[in-house]
């Protein structure tokens, strides 16, 4: 009798509570088989000859998606018009409520679709008289008795500069400034900039034309000070003249950190930006390290985005009406060389123990820890050895264009005096894929190839052999008098596996890394 007792309790608690996903998906020009005129050039060229069997096909690929990911609430971005909402909703009927907007003049609107009643939708204008401009769509959801709003955007692309995008994070504060103190709130889309978009374009000078201030990171606050706001802090932090917002990206592990690929390098252009109030503890919560990439392999194989559906990949986040907010550690061992790739700044000393030095040029160097994690101390590692074990503290980390390297460090010990064997620790390229992102800081030994420049390539690569497949890599020499001529025969010795601007590429230290043959 207990038991049933405690059952009907534990179900009356929990009886309000539900969990729920939104996401965001730019479904890259989704137009339907009739001419109306605001179409893009292209697409109006080539209506008549084939789009109404393409039209069929892209939105039964969509559709596809939508019910793969089984969202509760998703924002659509480069929708054409409204028929095409009212055909996705006939495809899956559980989505109840839809709402669709664009410009008169514009050829794309927003969209969203949700199971849950939409209370109310507004239209957020920005800037009025730029026709290539897109506004922002402002729905707000009722959820059981809470209610929530999500901001739908499409930011100008990066064929302008900054200062076309900071009018939408300026329009998006002044509306946020408007709401309710504990007003629950998300903001979704493609906002055709970066996460981390205030380090990433800072010296593109075709970008650049705002002295450094972007909308995403300076004018929505996901950045304080050149920090970001994390989940720890974004409820201690109250700078006086906004809010400021999470960026769920950084829940992600950073090889992960993509959903758009241009010219072979990872983009974070469609994001979740989350208020403060979904980690207040009140109304609803956010759920820690929920944010995903939607890549199913008819999405994404190959490292390639399968354009037949979208350019772009779907992101999700699950919330909650009832379960508070709670983080999820992603580590037990915080003192590891794991530990920081997780994290984006060091809040408290990371104390590495029995690590080794397995790769040393001038005062930078790999270290290998016992776990056979490694990574890169950059100009930190003058009083370290090869070969020997040290225990060391970690002060500082950095990001640089996706490469993750040590560039603080204090209280160096050595352990053992007498120097290891450190090839052990060197991987054979004929036994692994070089490309993998997971090999990030590691020596790889014994790969040959022709270094050259092929014709659809503006740079010379190694071409080399991997399982019987042509493969190539960028090389960089650190030394330019290194640089061999184009079509010279290379056999690496030892080389660095780094990672730049979302690529894979070997690093060349010195003239002993490789030879001639």
């Amino acid at each position: 009798m207990k038991k049933y007792l405690l059952f009907y309790i534990l179900l009356f608690c929990f009886a309000d509570a539900l969990e729920f996903k939104v996401g965001s998906y730019n479904v890259k020009n989704l137009f339907d088989d009739k001419i109306q005129g605001k179409e893009y050039e292209d697409i109006k060229q080539k209506r008549g000859q084939w789009y109404s069997y393409d039209y069929e096909e892209k939105l039964k690929n969509i559709t596809q998606v939508l019910k793969d990911m089984d969202l509760d609430i998703v924002s659509l971005q480069e929708v054409e018009n409204r028929s095409i909402l009212d055909e996705i909703k006939r495809v899956i009927p559980s989505y109840k409520y839809t709402y669709f907007y664009k410009r008169a003049d514009s050829p794309i609107g927003l969209s969203i679709l949700s199971r849950f009643k939409i209370v109310s939708n507004d239209i957020i204008t920005v800037q009025k008289h730029n026709k290539k401009s897109r506004d922002i769509l402002k729905s707000t959801i009722k959820i059981e008795n809470q209610k929530l709003i999500v901001y739908t955007n499409h930011w100008r692309s990066k064929r302008a500069q900054e200062s076309s995008r900071v009018p939408y994070a300026i329009s998006l504060v002044d509306d946020i400034k408007r709401l309710d103190e504990d007003m629950d709130y998300i903001i979704v889309g493609d906002l055709n900039s970066n996460y981390n978009e205030v380090f990433s374009f800072k010296n593109n000078k075709k970008l650049n034309n705002t002295y450094g201030i972007t909308g995403i990171n300076h004018i929505l606050n996901t950045t304080i000070d050149g920090k970001f706001i994390t989940k720890q802090n974004i409820t201690k932090i109250s700078p006086y003249y906004q809010k400021i917002h999470y960026n769920c990206w950084l829940d992600t592990d950073r090889r992960d950190r993509f959903s758009y690929i241009f010219k072979g390098n990872f983009n974070t252009p469609d994001n979740i930006i989350l208020a403060k109030t979904l980690f207040d503890n009140k109304g609803i919560s956010y759920v820690d390290r929920s944010f995903k990439v939607f890549k199913p392999y008819y999405l994404y194989k190959n490292r390639k985005i399968q354009n037949r559906y979208s350019d772009h990949l779907p992101v999700f986040a699950h919330f909650d009406t009832k379960k508070r907010f709670k983080i999820k550690p992603k580590t037990k061992n915080t003192n590891s060389i794991k530990h920081l790739y997780e994290i984006e700044d060091i809040k408290e000393t990371i104390k590495l123990k029995d690590i080794i030095p397995i790769y040393k040029h001038n005062n930078s160097a790999i270290i290998v820890d016992d776990q056979n994690s490694s990574i890169y101390l950059y100009n930190v590692a003058k009083d370290l050895k090869v070969g020997f074990h040290y225990n060391l503290d970690v002060l500082k980390i950095k990001d640089y264009h996706g490469l993750i390297e040590i560039t603080k460090l204090e209280n160096i010990k050595i352990l053992k005096k007498e120097q290891q064997d450190i090839t052990k620790y060197f991987l054979n390229s004929q036994d692994i894929d070089i490309k993998n992102f997971e090999y990030q800081n590691k020596i790889i030994t014994n790969l040959k190839g022709v270094y050259k420049r092929a014709k659809a390539d503006r740079r010379k690569k190694l071409h080399y052999i991997f399982k019987n497949r042509k493969k190539k890599i960028s090389i960089y020499f650190l030394d330019k008098k290194l640089i061999p001529k184009d079509r010279t025969r290379l056999k690496i010795k030892t080389a660095r596996v780094s990672i730049y601007k979302g690529k894979i590429q070997l690093i060349i230290s010195k003239a002993s890394d490789f030879k001639i043959y």
